[in-house]
């Protein structure tokens, strides 16, 4: 005759605390939404938050860009358009939220990563996909970060917009 064990109930889990959160913004809806998740977290943990964009680095070659580039673009054009993104997004956090921001060039997904392990980031929060004046930024980006990061990252993917029969 066998004895029926009894399982150990399972331990409670904790709540998950952040400090310093890195949040990739490139104006897509899908960052719109990790930004407000962060800000959500950074409320409620009294945490930092560094908002980070990044630019392709002109001097590279097109051929290593995310996506082709449409036009006539300048690294000044480029690098002022990331800087009014980044003032633009400061203007709409909260003053209660410490808010810092890093422009970087290159990969993003590159950039963001090595931007974790330079800031001893809690996490980064990133939009699925998304899409800049230099075409879509994440998608393969979050994918990047997701298989190289050493930190908790996570990914937004915002609902599609549904639009009403006028």
């Amino acid at each position: 005759m066998s004895v029926a064990t009894v399982p150990e109930p399972a331990k409670m889990l904790g709540e998950l605390k952040l400090h310093r959160i890195l949040v990739a913004i490139d104006g897509s809806a899908n960052a719109e939404l990790a930004l407000t998740g962060a800000i959500t977290v950074a409320r409620r943990d009294n945490a930092t938050v560094t908002l980070l964009t990044v630019g392709p680095d002109l001097a590279s070659s097109p051929a290593s860009w995310s996506v082709p580039v449409a036009g006539t673009f300048d690294q000044n054009t480029v690098d002022e358009d990331a800087g009014q993104r980044l003032k633009d997004t400061l203007a709409r956090i909260p003053a209660d939220i410490s808010v810092h921001t890093l422009y970087r060039r290159g990969k993003a997904g590159c950039e963001i990563v090595k931007a974790a392990k330079e800031g001893d980031y809690d996490a980064i929060i990133l939009g699925a996909r998304g899409v800049g004046r230099v075409g879509a930024l994440m998608g393969s980006v979050s994918s990047y970060v997701l298989h190289h990061a050493d930190i908790a990252v996570f990914v937004a993917h915002a609902p599609k917009e549904t639009h009403s029969p006028e």
